[in-house]
């Protein structure tokens, strides 16, 4: 069987499409995945993505070692112990946590995967990883980005660009849909000078404004850790 490579440049595009026989990747860059891929290879034990700060707070009331992590318009949670910047997974805060998380984006892309076959989390962090773990199965491919607000996320697109660049080499008979060459050739366009086009986004400008140009950067990095995080009944695990 053919395997097909597509990108959803918004969660919405993949609601009520039949997901079983389908590998999803989700990406959030500007800031939820490559937390998320950061906690984990910095030793977070599980991520449990919810959708609104009720819900949180409902579950760390039952589950009081757990710890809090989450943004809205980029800025943490008031009593949260934990944002959505890549430098607050440092191992001294996570190693052997579990983490309750909910963003304005990223957390409600995750949950969009449901029923999927599976659903990993990806980011430039672990770009390589990832597509060699998500082509073993021979299935479908399906690259969700999570967006800004309902809207086109640029630091999305380019990164699942990227991903399909990557794909083409571990399935070169894989077909890509029209969307998928899109992302590609976005991401062509793009990789010499990665960091100057990402920060021109609309979330790019908002970290800037936020005096948070060092995120940027580090959710752009490239292939720098090896964990694969895998979604399945609501909690994030490697």
């Amino acid at each position: 069987m053919l395997m097909n490579i597509h990108v959803c440049f918004l969660p919405s595009e993949a609601r009520g499409v039949d997901l079983a026989n389908t590998v999803s990747i989700v990406l959030d860059i500007f800031r939820a995945t490559t937390c998320i891929t950061a906690a984990m290879a910095n030793g977070c034990v599980a991520i449990y993505p919810v959708l609104t700060v009720e819900d949180a707070l409902q579950i760390a009331a039952k589950n009081p070692g757990f710890l809090l992590a989450g943004e809205r318009l980029s800025i943490q949670i008031e009593g949260f112990n934990l944002g959505n910047s890549p430098y607050d997974f440092r191992p001294e805060n996570v190693q052997g946590r579990q983490v309750i998380m909910t963003t304005t984006n990223g957390t409600a892309a995750i949950r969009a995967t449901e029923g999927s076959y599976r659903t990993f989390i990806g980011s430039f962090l672990n770009a390589a990883a990832l597509c060699r773990q998500a082509a073993r199965y021979g299935k479908d491919l399906l690259i969700i980005c999570a967006g800004t607000e309902q809207l086109f996320s640029l630091e999305d697109a380019l990164c699942a660009g990227y991903l399909v660049t990557l794909l083409q080499c571990e399935a070169p008979a894989a077909e890509l849909t029209d969307a998928a060459q899109a992302a590609m050739l976005l991401y062509l366009q793009a990789q010499d000078d990665l960091i100057s086009v990402a920060k021109n986004g609309k979330n790019g400008k908002r970290l800037y404004r936020l005096n948070r140009a060092s995120d940027i950067e580090y959710c752009l990095r490239k292939n720098c850790v090896n964990v694969v995080p895998s979604y399945h009944s609501g909690s994030i695990r490697l």
